[in-house]
C-alpha cells in the first residue's frame, strides 16, 4: 500500500528550541503546504536560522511536533531521520561550501554520495542539474574560476540535483552582489515553477517583500504571517 500523500510538507506545532537558558524558538506554529514559495525573514538573533534547522532536521526541538513529509520526527531514528533528509531536503547556505579544486559536476555529484546511486549515475544528474541552472558551459570549472553568482547557482544545483520535493536557502544572496542575487532569486522562482516548494530564509525585507508569502520572526515568536495570494494573514 503506497502512503497517503500530505498536503503538507512542513508541519510545526508549539515548537521551541533552548541553548541553556538561551530560547532561541518559542511556541512557533507553522504550516508549509507542497509547492509553496514564502520567505521567513527577520533580523539577526531572531530565531529564523533555528527554524531552518529545525525544518531542515538538522537540529531537534526542545518541545512541541515536527512533521517532515507527514513522518514525525520526534518518532525516527538518526538513521531514518538521515534518509528522510537525504530523499526531502535540499538546502542552500550564503556561504557556497564549495571544495577548491573539484570541478562543479563533481562538487554536485558528491552532493548525491549518500543516496544509493552509482558513480554514473550521479554524474548525470550532476550534469542535468548544472545544465537547469544555467551552467552546462561550467561544468569542469574550478570554484576559483567562478563567479559569486556562478558559485551558487552550483550550490543550487547540488541541492536540487536528487529533486528532493523541499529546498530551504538560508540567505541565498547574502554574499552576492545585487545583479547576481536577482539571478538567484529568478532561478528559485523557476524551480518553485517546476514543483519544487522553496522556503528562503533571509534578513532583506526586499526580498521578503517580492515573494508570495512573508512569514515574520522576531524573539522566537513566529509574529506575522501573511500570504498575497488571497488567503491574507494566517497568524
Amino acid at each position: 500500500m503506497s502512503r497517503q500523500v500530505h498536503t503538507a510538507i512542513v508541519e510545526l506545532a508549539g515548537v521551541s528550541k533552548s541553548y541553556g537558558e538561551v530560547a532561541a524558538l518559542r511556541g512557533a506554529g507553522l504550516v508549509v503546504d507542497r509547492g509553496e514559495l514564502l520567505a521567513v525573514v527577520g533580523p539577526s538573533g531572531s530565531g529564523k536560522s533555528t527554524l531552518l534547522n529545525i525544518m531542515g532536521t538538522l537540529d531537534r526541538p526542545t518541545s512541541g511536533t515536527v512533521r517532515i513529509d507527514g513522518h514525525e520526527v520526534a518518532r525516527l531514528s538518526d538513521r531514518e531521520l538521515s534518509a528522510l533528509r537525504a530523499r526531502t531536503i535540499g538546502f542552500v547556505f550564503q556561504q557556497f561550501h564549495l571544495a577548491p579544486g573539484v570541478p562543479a559536476l563533481d562538487c554536485v555529484a558528491e552532493g548525491l554520495l549518500y543516496g544509493g546511486r552509482s558513480r554514473g549515475e550521479r554524474r548525470l544528474l550532476a550534469r542535468r542539474a548544472l545544465i537547469r541552472v544555467g551552467l552546462g558551459h561550467r561544468l569542469d570549472h574550478e570554484p576559483h574560476q567562478l563567479s559569486g553568482g556562478e558559485k551558487q547557482r552550483v550550490a543550487i544545483a547540488r541541492a536540487v540535483a536528487g529533486d528532493p520535493p523541499l529546498l530551504l536557502a538560508d540567505e541565498p544572496t547574502g554574499a552576492l552582489d545585487s545583479r547576481s542575487g536577482a539571478v538567484v532569486m529568478q532561478l528559485l522562482r523557476d524551480l518553485n515553477r517546476a514543483g519544487t516548494t522553496v522556503v528562503v530564509i533571509t534578513h532583506d525585507r526586499d526580498i521578503a517583500a517580492s515573494l508570495p508569502r512573508e512569514v515574520r520572526v522576531r524573539d522566537g515568536h513566529i509574529e506575522h504571517d501573511a500570504d498575497r495570494l488571497g488567503e491574507g494573514v494566517r497568524a
